[in-house]
């Protein structure tokens, strides 16, 4: 052959290969019909969306009228439609004069309900690269996309889509989708799509079988087990997303009939079909919570739920989101530990029958290694009981230890240290609870040389709250923490208070302790983690969302580093008349997971920021609770109203300030109106899907208002003006804010629930 020829050969080939993207080798067929869908996909979670009026798709009316009911999307578009004054093939998502409109796709009945487009009839010939026909949902909620489901429509094998792809964006705008994955079929034959069986399903994803555990939830982890039936999946589809999107959509730019406004054959004209397409993805927040792994294009400016910050007395302390009595011993497992993850927390506490009973004789290295290979398989860390008799000679004795004492304390905790310390899933010692005054010096020993022996991790104690009594009652306890702090030198002070859930409410200790701890570790340059109530038991009620959330964002707006939940199992000799935890008993989840889940996922995109803030302050207005402290006159914040509200008011390393707002209602809805100093230009939230600033909003005479739910909370940092000019200053994140680098929705729109 000449050389030019074989030349001209080989290009053509190197040109084609590069233009075609081949079906990869992971894609599988995993049944047929409704019966073959994954279900649970984002656009319908909990598999219950009804259709309002099947038989008025085909009547030109309004997308309100035609939406599906309990529908988890925000809005869906479609193309192509028909513009006012053209036949009504297809005026919106939710309309086709052949009642198969595009959100067919998303009802989960690929037998009975098809996306239908007639090239002829509306369709513009056919769909090209420049006009492709594409169906997009947005939702509240940005995702990283793991997998999806495409199923062929019923009948028509020609109309299958053969050019295509599923796109994400966080605009939807024409102009700005990236590819996720893309299929350029030459044939039927290099197709993921069979011709036949019809309304086959067939399965894309971003993993193998090999890593589908860290990139699925419990839920899809077991449906895939039943789908795959021993199957493995060899080779991934398509590369981890970079980021995550509030918007996805399939677009098709040819189908394996060609384009044409002819029609030969008037039962069979020519158009395109698709029955149902299911996406699934985790959150930004969850997402985070996975070990990094290969993407499509740069990493991902992900917020991770257990960024760290350096603490000059110990070891790095995360971001805890966390919980006390984890699943017990007999249900340590993957799939246990997936639905840990799954509900937004990032360090997981030992086992409820370690920590609650015998734990030195009941608590093994087997368990404490299958305990932390099981963490670092779903992503997170963990704390383990650390086992080791620091009671002294009888066990039972915690006073002072006597000289001969600690060179035998040092041996038990070198033997823990050597047992554990490499383990990459460990985050700390579980050392103990509520331990009395006499128990200081004691403490001290252990917690010092863990801290010299294993600097990296942390020992973990619980105090008692203020209402615990003697030393332990307020105001005393002011005196006992500072004493602790002295003694043991603790790397992070952790405690417990509940009363707050009493039922008919009892917040007479709740605010002097929060303000205690501030201030004694402000002092020390410790950070602190408060320990809240989920579980209906003496006296404290079964907790509402709105009562979590009030917990949790009245602790983060006094400083916790994060918070920790009494209790995740159900603990049975606690629990009043059988209540569940954030699980029952018997294993099940309890409707406080979701809503857990919801608020963890939340306050996991603002942990990266709250880590790296110093609290000046937090101040409530009135009514004021016992132990609220007033707005002080250095504070960024001069005036509050609008309904009970406290606000923590936070800086930045560089002096920026940033607040946080709660609504301290229980109950009510409010609109908190906040009057800023004159230094502020305006304002930027720091949304709780990213974790990154949202475009900032200018503020009109001063004032910020926020709408909250009940014991709702939202963080937003000033936008300073300079002292002699109106430019925002230099060099900090206030100018980047003010230049827009994030294009998200301003303030007080979007990013709500």
């Amino acid at each position: 052959m000449r050389r030019d020829i074989l030349l001209a050969v080989l290009t053509w080939v190197l040109l084609g290969a590069l233009s075609i993207t081949r079906p990869a080798d992971a894609s599988e067929q995993i049944g047929t019909g409704k019966a073959g869908l994954l279900g649970g996909d984002l656009t319908d979670p909990q598999d219950a969306i009804q259709e309002r009026e099947p038989v008025a798709y085909a009547q030109d009316r309004s997308e309100n009228e035609l939406r599906p009911l309990n529908a988890a999307w925000l809005r869906m578009k479609s193309a192509p439609t028909s513009p006012p004054g053209t036949p009504p093939h297809q005026r919106h998502a939710y309309q086709s004069w052949q009642g198969a409109p595009a959100c067919s796709i998303f009802l989960n009945n690929p037998e009975k309900r098809k996306w239908y487009v007639g090239f002829k009839d509306g369709g513009r010939g056919g769909p090209t690269r420049a006009e492709p026909y594409y169906c997009a949902v947005e939702f509240r909620n940005a995702f990283i996309l793991t997998h999806f489901t495409l199923t062929t429509a019923p009948d028509m094998p020609d109309r299958d889509p053969k050019s295509w792809a599923i796109q994400g964006s966080n605009t939807g705008k024409d102009d700005e989708w990236t590819d996720l994955y893309t299929c350029n079929a030459p044939d039927r034959e290099g197709s993921p799509l069979r011709a036949n069986p019809r309304c086959e399903t067939t399965l894309f994803t971003s993993f193998t079988s090999a890593d589908m555990a860290k990139a699925v939830s419990v839920k899809d982890l077991r449906k895939f087990e039943a789908r795959l039936k021993g199957r493995n999946l060899e080779k991934a589809d398509f590369a981890v997303p970079a980021r995550p999107y509030r918007c996805f959509r399939i677009a098709v730019y040819s189908c394996f009939n060609a384009n044409t406004m002819q029609v030969e054959d008037v039962t069979k004209p020519p158009g395109f079909a698709l029955g149902q397409v299911e996406l699934f993805g985790v959150s930004a927040a969850t997402a985070a919570l996975a070990p990094a792994r290969k993407t499509e294009t740069a990493p991902a400016e992900v917020p991770s739920p257990a960024a760290e910050v350096g603490n000059a007395t110990g070891p790095d302390v995360p971001f805890i989101i966390s919980y006390w009595c984890g699943p017990p011993k007999s249900e340590t497992t993957l799939a246990r530990y997936k639905e840990i993850a799954e509900a937004g927390f990032n360090v997981a506490m030992p086992a409820i029958d370690a920590s609650w009973g015998d734990v030195v004789a009941g608590l093994g290295d087997a368990h404490n290694r299958k305990f932390l290979d099981l963490c670092k398989q779903v992503g997170i860390k963990g704390i383990i009981w650390a086992g080791v008799p620091l009671g002294g000679p009888k066990k039972t004795d915690w006073g002072p230890p006597a000289p001969a004492e600690i060179p035998a304390i040092h041996k038990a905790l070198d033997a823990l240290v050597a047992k554990y310390s490499s383990h990459p899933a460990l985050l700390g010692y579980f050392i103990t609870d509520e331990p009395g005054v006499e128990k200081f010096d004691r403490l001290a020993v252990v917690n010092q040389y863990l801290l010299k022996k294993d600097p990296k991790h942390l020992p973990y104690i619980n105090l008692l709250p203020n209402y615990a009594g003697g030393e332990w009652k307020h105001p005393a306890y002011e005196a006992t923490v500072a004493r602790y702090i002295d003694v043991v030198k603790p790397a992070l002070v952790s405690w417990d208070h509940y009363r707050q859930m009493f039922e008919g409410g009892d917040e007479n200790f709740y605010w002097h302790n929060l303000e205690a701890i501030r201030r004694l570790c402000s002092k020390a340059n410790l950070p602190y983690n408060q320990i809240i109530v989920s579980l209906k038991h003496m006296g404290y009620r079964e907790c509402s969302e709105a009562d979590l959330r009030w917990q949790v964002y009245t602790s983060l707006a006094y400083g916790s580093r994060g918070i920790q939940y009494f209790t995740y199992w159900d603990v049975k000799e606690l629990a009043w008349a059988g209540a569940p935890a954030i699980m029952t008993l018997d294993g099940r989840r309890d409707v406080k997971y979701e809503y857990v889940k919801r608020i963890n996922h939340r306050i996991a995109a603002l942990g990266p920021t709250l880590v790296n803030l110093t609290l000046t302050g937090a101040y409530c207005s009135g009514p004021m609770p016992p132990g609220g402290q007033p707005l002080v006159a250095d504070a960024p914040v001069k005036n509050m109203e609008g309904g009970p509200m406290l606000v923590g008011c936070f800086q930045d390393a560089k002096g920026l300030p940033y607040v946080m707002v709660v609504n301290r209602s229980f109950r009510d809805r409010i609109t908190a109106r906040l009057t800023l100093d004159g230094k502020t230009a305006a304002v930027s939230e720091i949304s709780q899907e990213t974790g990154k600033a949202l475009d900032a909003g200018p503020l009109t005479g001063g004032v910020l208002d926020v709408p909250l739910e009940a014991g709702e909370g939202r963080l937003f940092v000033l936008v300073r003006r300079s002292d002699h000019s109106d430019r925002v200053e230099a060099g900090s994140v206030a100018d980047k804010v003010m230049a827009g680098t994030s294009r998200d929705l301003k303030h007080g729109q979007g990013d709500r629930r």
